[in-house]
């Protein structure tokens, strides 16, 4: 049967027109610097208070730049066409399971709009007007109606940063980036040259001018409410407590994958994809570290677990009234208040969440353009806009369902939020690609691409380096798993226990989907086993 018969048409309609920065920018940008660099601190070292932050970053850095950098490079260069880990999943090991494991990650990304925008809102605004000292407009932002128009306008803004086509999507990009870089530097600039003297005086300073606990005040009184708790404020670092703050901190490594989106999109696959990930890893890593050390340095190990674990709860402590949460840009609040420099700090975190949200646009139409490619989906998910080639129609059904969850999430507050969502990505999305991976050179099913792909001579020992990439990814993936599912210090067990059984509905629900489409396409004389048995033309 010809190839036109069995693919949707006989070309993707789709440009390659992102060079390497722009590839870098995408996987660098869905790291989300400033706020990753938050939820590593707050809600990792905020449970795992023992944790050391520079080894989880350069262990994480290891692990990711060599697994995942080898594993979502060779496979996006191997097999370079847009629609991310469904392409290869479904020609490696089944079409059932590269159905079943998009249909959740095209989930996810609907998932991670309505977590994201509202994080625009409420920290984001929230924490800007907290600094600039109207606390009346962010009292305003925490209101359901006031999160769900805000974080609206935000996934309207992230629609036109991205319907357009890739080329205005890079040129804004650039214009993001830059600006999200500049702010984060300036809060790690102000960490970097306060000494700790310096910044128990500027604590006690603002302390007194509110009335508020001064540094040992605040450190007494969390060490008497993690003992409350159950729990001990540690003096030092263990490594148990470092593991565990690499599930947070996945955030700035495990995320670069983005890219892969856009394979079908990018100049030199075979070159570009590797590499940008590889940059995308160990750029947040530099960042990483050098923030961990000049907190501690600054802050000291105590006092910033402290208020990591003070930020987690949300519920306060005990003569803490300071006018903003003691998270780490909280912290550089303490220590400079000029108003530019907390525009641009909080501006950093405000400018890569809305970021975040852009990119949710980049990948779930394109899940679904490749899903249309197949014929696994209704005809007009392959269509092309050809003034800006660009999936439209399926970036009209993004917002649509973007806007339901913000919705959700504003008036019901859906508890299906923030590293429940990584929890399930460890496991559906990570882990199976990364099977996938580690299989490549060995499946019969994907032997011609394999034996075409620029990577098939790349073996040490012997042993294909994509399989050795799959391994470092398994064993990082598998240190995430334990500390997210296992450990009681996570809390939240029922949201743990809810998330797994919201996901294998999804997948049930994208199992049917694959029978669907394989029963409607057999009618009209379509052997889908031909489509999966090559890559879509691109």
């Amino acid at each position: 049967m010809p190839e036109q018969m069995v693919f949707a048409r006989k070309a993707s309609g789709l440009v390659r027109g992102l060079s390497f920065i722009d590839a870098f920018g995408v996987g660098f940008m869905n790291q989300g610097l400033t706020p990753s660099m938050w939820v590593m601190i707050s809600f990792g070292l905020g449970v795992y208070t023992g944790g050391n932050l520079i080894w989880a970053t350069l262990i994480s850095a290891l692990l990711c730049g060599v697994g995942f950098s080898l594993v979502w490079g060779i496979l996006g260069g191997s097999m370079p066409r847009s629609g991310g880990e469904y392409i290869y999943n479904s020609r490696i090991i089944h079409p059932i399971i590269g159905i079943a494991e998009s249909f959740g990650n095209a989930f996810v990304w609907i998932m991670w709009i309505y977590i994201l925008a509202p994080w625009t809102v409420d920290p984001g605004l929230v924490m800007m007007f907290e600094f600039l000292n109207l606390p009346a407009a962010a009292e305003f932002c925490t209101q359901p109606i006031a999160l769900f128009l805000i974080a609206s306008l935000v996934n309207l803004i992230a629609l036109l940063f991205v319907v357009f086509g890739v080329k205005v999507f890079a040129r804004v990009q650039k214009v993001i980036m830059v600006l999200g870089i500049t702010g984060c530097t300036v809060i790690l600039l102000v960490f970097t040259f306060t000494s700790h003297d310096a910044f128990i005086l500027a604590w006690n300073n603002l302390a007194a001018q509110f009335g508020s606990v001064d540094y040992e005040g605040f450190l007494m009184a969390a060490r008497a409410a993690i003992a409350d708790a159950g729990g001990v404020l540690p003096k030092t670092w263990n490594w148990f407590d470092t593991l565990g703050v690499m599930v947070a901190g996945s955030w700035l490594f495990a995320y670069s994958y983005c890219i892969t989106f856009i394979a079908g999109e990018v100049k030199r696959p075979d070159k570009t994809i590797i590499l940008a990930n590889l940059s995308a890893i160990l750029v947040p890593a530099a960042f990483m570290v050098w923030l961990a050390a000049a907190l501690y340095n600054s802050v000291g190990f105590e006092f910033l677990s402290a208020t990591a674990w003070v930020d987690n709860m949300g519920e306060g402590l005990a003569g803490y009234t300071l006018p903003w949460a003691p998270n780490f840009v909280g912290l550089a609040a303490v220590i400079n208040h000029n108003p530019f420099v907390v525009f641009m700090m909080a501006m950093s975190f405000i400018v890569f969440n809305l970021w975040w949200v852009a990119l949710s646009y980049l990948a779930f139409p394109r899940i679904l353009f490749a899903w249309g490619m197949d014929r696994m989906g209704p005809k007009w998910f392959a269509d092309i806009d050809y003034r800006w080639a660009s999936p439209v129609k399926n970036h009209i059904l993004c917002f649509i369902l973007g806007e339901i969850g913000i919705a959700i999430y504003a008036f019901v507050m859906d508890p299906m939020t923030g590293l429940s969502v990584t929890g399930m990505e460890i496991v559906s999305v990570f882990g199976i690609t990364a099977l996938a991976a580690a299989i490549f050179p060995f499946s019969k099913k994907a032997k011609h691409i394999w034996e075409s792909s620029p990577y098939k001579n790349w073996k040490i020992l012997g042993i294909p380096v994509v399989t050795i990439g799959a391994a470092f990814n398994l064993v990082y993936l598998g240190i995430l798993f334990y500390f997210f599912f296992f450990m009681k210090e996570m809390g939240e067990q029922e949201l743990v226990k809810g998330s797994l059984i919201l996901y294998a509905i999804i997948w049930g629900l994208g199992i049917a989907w694959y029978f669907y489409w394989k029963a409607r396409n057999k009618k009209v004389g379509v052997d889908i086993n031909m489509t999966f048995g090559e890559l879509p033309p691109d």
